[in-house]
C-alpha cells in the first residue's frame, strides 16, 4: 500500500489532478482519472490505511471546480458525460465530508431526470439521499429508475450508453449496475431508518445483485471497472 501510495503521489499535479502514466501534463486531460484516484484515497482513509492529507487537500479544489476541465472539445460535444463525471466528483466529495446537495440539484435540473444517465443518477442519488430538503428530487430519480429497469422475475438491469465518448469515462453497463445497487441500497437504509417501507426498492435489489452475478465470467466481470464497483457495491449490500 505505501509503494502504491508513493507512485500515486508521484503522479499528483500542483492543481490536484493525476497523469494517467506520469506527473506531466500529457496529450489529454481525463478528469474522470482523477476522481477515480480520489475516489480510492477516500475509501483507503476511510479503512484506517494511512493517506497523506497533502495528497486529499490538493485533490478537493479540483473535485470541486471540476466542470472547468471539461472544456475539451469531445466533452463539449457530450453532455452525458459532462454530468456524469459531474456527478462522480460530487459522490466523491460526498465521501470526504464535502456534500454540496446544492450543487447535485443544479446539475440534475441542468440535466433532467430524463436525460442524466443511469450511473450519473445513481451518483446524484447517494449524495441527495440523506438530505432532508432533497426528498422530492430523491422520490422522482427513484421512480424514474423504477420505470427504466430491464426486469425478469428474477433479475433486472440498466441499459445506458454514451456513444462515442464512453471511453472517456471508462464506461460499462454494469459498472452502472453497481453504482445504482450502492445508491439503492443506501435509500433503502434511509427509508428504514424513518419507518417508511419502500417495497419497491426492496425488491428491486436482490433482482440488481443476481443480475450482476449471472454476468459474471470465471468468477469476474468484463473490466477492472466493472469488478471495482460491483464489488464496492456488493459490499454495501
Amino acid at each position: 500500500f505505501a509503494r502504491d501510495i508513493q507512485i500515486l503521489q508521484s503522479r499528483q499535479r500542483n492543481d490536484g489532478s493525476f497523469g494517467l502514466w506520469k506527473r506531466e501534463r500529457e496529450r489529454y486531460e481525463y478528469p474522470f482519472l482523477t476522481i477515480h484516484v480520489a475516489h480510492a484515497l477516500a475509501l483507503a482513509k476511510a479503512k484506517g490505511y494511512k493517506v497523506p492529507d497533502e495528497m486529499i487537500n490538493k485533490v478537493k479544489p479540483y473535485l470541486s471546480n471540476i466542470e472547468s476541465h471539461l472544456k475539451d472539445q469531445w466533452y463539449i460535444s457530450s453532455p452525458q458525460v459532462r454530468w456524469t463525471i459531474s456527478a462522480y466528483a460530487l459522490y466523491i466529495r460526498n465521501m470526504m465530508g464535502d456534500k454540496d446537495a446544492g450543487k447535485a440539484k443544479k446539475l440534475l435540473s441542468e440535466a433532467t431526470i430524463e436525460k442524466m444517465p443511469f450511473e450519473a443518477l445513481g451518483w446524484v442519488l447517494s449524495v441527495l439521499a440523506d438530505d432532508k430538503n432533497s426528498a422530492a428530487e430523491v422520490d422522482a430519480i427513484t421512480r424514474f429508475l423504477m420505470n427504466r429497469t430491464t426486469e425478469t422475475a428474477a433479475a433486472a438491469n440498466f441499459v445506458t450508453n454514451y456513444g462515442d465518448g464512453g471511453w472517456l469515462i471508462m464506461y460499462s453497463n454494469r459498472r452502472a449496475d453497481g453504482v445504482l445497487l450502492e445508491a439503492m441500497v443506501k435509500i433503502r437504509e434511509k427509508a428504514n431508518a424513518a419507518g417508511i417501507p419502500q417495497p419497491a426498492v426492496e425488491d428491486l435489489i436482490p433482482k440488481l445483485v443476481r443480475g450482476l452475478l449471472a454476468h459474471r465470467k470465471k468468477g469476474h466481470w468484463g473490466s477492472t471497472q466493472e469488478n471495482v464497483f460491483i464489488l464496492l457495491a456488493l459490499d454495501k449490500y
